[in-house]
């Protein structure tokens, strides 16, 4: 048979989606890959959330076939909480050019992707869903009742969805979706990638070399925070809890943004050992990852939290709130990690603290390894693969 033709729209290059595109332009001969990059951030539009520019080290446009549609303007704005932040309105006819049996646009965050999906209904071209949206995002109140029919209606706009796990398939089928209709594509990295960075600072010698290059001792109980440093993120309920856990606690800080004069401050005014590792992009950040005991994510609202993949991907347990949308596929207690109530420090104290006694990476890490095994590059694509031929020759599927 002839490959499908399958177009995925993207408002901009993201470093999380290469090896999914890479995996599929190597490995699938079922499909013909295209992927429409919206724009292009310049490296300050893609700082955003972060302090100063920054361009992503790792190869996101190399080993599959792409395209920018148009380069980016100053007033662009690629961050998902503005819905008009980018408008591309040439992405129908990119679309168009492409000639795809079948198009993915993960979801709605922005007008361009609402186009997108507009231009391929008008030419029936079949549309993928594939996002991590989950109903502990719902606007509380009157907000809420509307963005659930929002949702409902877009949602039916799509021919097929991925769910990336559990949370967001109960979100697709609390919106009408039929569970025939979807497909298992788990929220993947490349957990090779992240193994083998990490590998030369888990011997003995290198985590000693790891810990000394960030100020900690042999013997800290690290407790490691990878993210851009915003309200939503909580750092401050980290500090807390590093706090209340004790003598030898440390906290290793590697990311910034807007709360960080603020953090440090707590930090000081309660005497926690932190250390600031500033930003660091995925070569750097396995250091980081080797020379910790444990991950905590203490979000208040947390889509997925991909940091925890690669996290695992090393074999670092994981503490991670309630909110955080991987927390029940990822999160084993006391073989991966722990969760807690987001919001309750003293609960996110204790989690930290049966981790530790549980004997944190030293202990956990074979488990971690095993469970993020289940969320690979190759499983996600397999979803994809089999939505693309469901919608495509859907007598063959059925």
């Amino acid at each position: 048979m002839n490959p499908i033709r399958l177009t995925i729209v993207e408002t901009h290059p993201v470093q999380y989606n290469a090896p999914l595109f890479r995996h599929i332009a190597r490995h699938c001969p079922a499909i013909e890959l295209t992927v429409l990059y919206a724009s292009r951030p310049t490296a300050t539009q893609q700082a955003v959330g972060f302090s100063g520019s920054f361009e992503w080290d790792a190869a996101i446009l190399h080993g599959y076939r792409w395209r920018i549609v148009r380069e980016s303007r100053p007033e662009d704005r690629f961050d998902s909480g503005t819905f008009w932040g980018l408008d591309v309105r040439e992405i129908g006819e990119a679309i168009r050019e492409t000639r795809p049996h079948v198009v993915l646009v993960a979801g709605w965050h922005s007008v361009t992707q609402v186009r997108a999906i507009a231009a391929c209904r008008r030419r029936r071209v079949p549309v993928l869903f594939r996002g991590d949206t989950h109903l502990g995002l719902r606007p509380a109140g009157v907000r809420g009742l509307l963005w659930a029919v929002k949702t409902r209606a877009l949602l039916h706009q799509y021919a097929a969805y991925l769910a990336v796990g559990q949370r967001a398939r109960a979100y697709l089928r609390a919106h009408g979706v039929p569970a025939s209709r979807i497909f298992a594509s788990p929220h993947a990295v490349d957990n090779d990638f992240f193994a083998e960075g990490a590998s030369p600072f888990l011997t003995e010698a290198g985590r000693g070399e790891a810990r000394r290059s960030y100020g900690l001792e042999a013997d800290d109980f690290v407790c490691l925070f990878a993210g851009k440093l915003i309200a939503c993120k909580r750092l401050g309920d980290a500090i807390l809890a590093v706090a209340a856990v004790g003598r030898g606690g440390a906290l290793l800080v590697v990311g910034e943004g807007e709360e960080a004069a603020g953090s440090r401050a707590l930090a000081e005014r309660l005497g926690v050992r932190a250390r600031w590792a500033g930003f660091q992009d995925q070569h750097a950040i396995a250091r980081a990852y080797a020379a910790s005991d444990c991950l905590v994510l203490p979000s208040s609202a947390d889509s997925w939290g991909l940091v925890v993949n690669e996290a695992m991907a090393t074999g670092l347990p994981a503490v991670v709130s309630d909110a955080v949308g991987c927390a029940p596929d990822l999160i084993v207690p006391g073989e991966t990690g722990e969760t807690y109530r987001a919001g309750d420090v003293d609960g996110l104290a204790a989690a930290l603290a049966r981790v530790r006694q549980r004997g944190g990476r030293a202990q956990m890490a074979a488990a971690c390894r095993e469970r993020v095994a289940g969320h690979s590059v190759v499983k996600a694509v397999s979803g994809i693969v089999a939505a693309c031929q469901s919608v495509v020759n859907p007598r063959r599927h059925a």
